[in-house]
């Protein structure tokens, strides 16, 4: 981290001194020490980044706007695509995800067995402790399928979906991910939730699994109203919150992890929640009280307050912070026509009006990690146990956005001020991404044969191309020919690379 500039690693002060310098005079900056003048260019990078918060992005071309909000990075290849298709033929090409040969990805993610493994193998390291050495693969498989499949708009989806039904990292967490979030990432918002009602790792999480009529816990029935449908707006009593666990008695698991509901852990005492009375009556077995949940939560999934907190949500995930009250109501009333369609809701979403006039967004740590392996072509060698974590899911855990690491049910924020003040971080995770401390497979390959670097000018308009699909700034291309110039031939592709993923314009899409 502190080489000269003479070494084969950039340093980052070197490009700072190069590509930031505009913003205070060089006569001015070169009567600083070198900590101070770190300091002061490390400083106006952060500015560059912190100013373009909530602005409109520069970028012109709707149909690569389109593809900088349905990917996790774009590749040539995606930018190939929807300019031989259009913004439409692309949009719903990506929402028929189930067509896209994915082949590739299935065969890398074979490479982990553990990402496999069946319910009752994920039990057994449970029950064994022997869990916790294998989570590195399960990590980096994630974040290997995310990278290169090719439904990069349900990939969106998924990161989107793991957060609003956020659980932490348990082996019961890797079977909701697989049978809950990835299914019905694209599908029905109602199944969805359905579906995580009868999910180990949810009951688990949320302690539903001991609640019952001798002992009520409130966990799930809060989250289930405030964070995973209605929302807070809808106006919920404590005594809503309390009666409402009351009707959600009985649902557990039994020990080989599958869902149950048993009637004789249920109360089936008088409850109230939300206007509707379930009066009293006797005890009984089978699925006896059971329907009392399913007609709550019906009410909850078809309430125009959970149509517009989902419409506002998804609106901010994929347009701006501050969607506007007609955005809102467009997307509810898709949401409501359809019962919940996602791919209908996102048509709605993802309209060009929507698009063209959509604030630059800072892309989260997950997000900026995923987008800078696609758009360099580094390789990642095969994980082995060990091996292969620190520059991927090591990286993010740095970042603060490791893989269900968030320690509460409201998932990781969306939220620009929250990720914004972790610029260090995120230049060391870009360092790791090529590579420089390589060392018998902790790191991907950076493969400088694919870049054209003899000429600065041809290597600067290769990264605007591949990096940028060609909409790199006039400003940012000056800093890096100026920057690339003063490399050693052998090592312009990699410093030019790197600091274009550094740049404040690489964090945004």
């Amino acid at each position: 981290m502190g080489q000269s500039a003479n070494s084969a690693t950039p340093s980052r002060r070197a490009f700072l001194q190069t590509s930031i310098a505009s913003v205070g005079a060089a006569s001015a900056a070169s009567a600083l020490s070198p900590e101070q003048l770190w300091g002061q260019q490390r400083r106006a990078q952060y500015s560059q980044l912190i100013e373009r918060i909530g602005q409109r992005a520069e970028w012109r071309d709707i149909d690569l706007r389109l593809v900088r909000r349905t990917t996790l990075g774009m590749t040539s290849g995606d930018v190939a695509r929807v300019k031989a298709i259009g913004f439409s033929g692309y949009l719903e090409e990506q929402l028929a995800a189930e067509r896209l040969d994915d082949a590739q990805t299935d065969a890398r993610l074979a490479r982990y067995p553990e990402y496999q493994y069946s319910r009752a193998e994920f039990l057994r390291l449970e029950q064994t402790d022997n869990f916790w050495p294998v989570t590195p693969m399960l990590q980096r498989a994630i974040i290997e399928r995310a990278a290169f499949s090719r439904r990069q708009l349900k990939e969106r989806m998924i990161e989107f979906w793991t957060d609003h039904f956020y659980i932490n990292f348990t082996p019961a967490r890797i079977i909701d991910y697989r049978e809950v979030v990835i299914p019905h990432a694209l599908g029905n918002f109602h199944d969805m939730v359905r579906a995580s009602m009868r999910s180990t790792a949810m009951l688990q999480y949320l302690d539903q699994v001991w609640s019952t009529k001798y002992g009520v816990n409130e966990n799930y029935a809060r989250e289930l109203l405030e964070l995973h449908t209605c929302s807070p707006s809808i106006g919920y009593t404590q005594q809503d919150v309390h009666d409402f666990a009351r009707i959600l008695t009985g649902w557990t698991v039994d020990n080989g992890w599958n869902f149950q509901y048993r009637a004789d852990l249920h109360d089936f005492g008088a409850k109230r929640v939300l206007g509707m009375t379930f009066p009293a009556r006797a005890e009984a077995g089978g699925l006896a009280g059971i329907e009392e949940a399913t007609r709550v939560v019906d009410f909850l999934l078809e309430h125009p307050n959970t149509a517009r907190f989902i419409a506002t949500k998804l609106l901010k995930w994929f347009v701006r912070p501050d969607p506007s009250a007609a955005q809102i109501s467009a997307v509810a009333s898709v949401y409501s026509s359809t019962k919940g369609d996602i791919k209908s809701m996102l048509r709605a979403v993802l309209t060009p009006n929507n698009l063209a006039n959509a604030p630059a967004k800072l892309k989260r740590p997950y997000h900026l990690l995923l987008s800078a392996i696609r758009s360099t072509g580094v390789r990642l060698d095969p994980y082995t146990r060990n091996l292969g974590w620190e520059a991927m899911a090591g990286t993010l855990s740095g970042m603060g956005h490791g893989i269900f690491q968030w320690q509460t049910p409201d998932g990781y924020p969306d939220s620009p001020e929250y990720w914004s003040g972790m610029m260090v971080d995120r230049w060391n995770a870009m360092h790791a991404i090529l590579g420089w401390e390589r060392d018998a497979g902790r790191y991907p390959t950076f493969d400088p044969s694919i870049w054209e670097s003899a000429t600065p000018s041809v290597l600067v308009e290769q990264i605007s191309t591949r990096m940028f699909a060609g909409e790199m700034s006039t400003l940012l291309r000056e800093q890096l020919l100026a920057c690339v110039t003063e490399q050693r031939v052998s090592d312009r592709a990699r410093a030019g690379v790197f600091y274009a993923l550094c740049s404040p314009e690489f964090q945004f899409y």
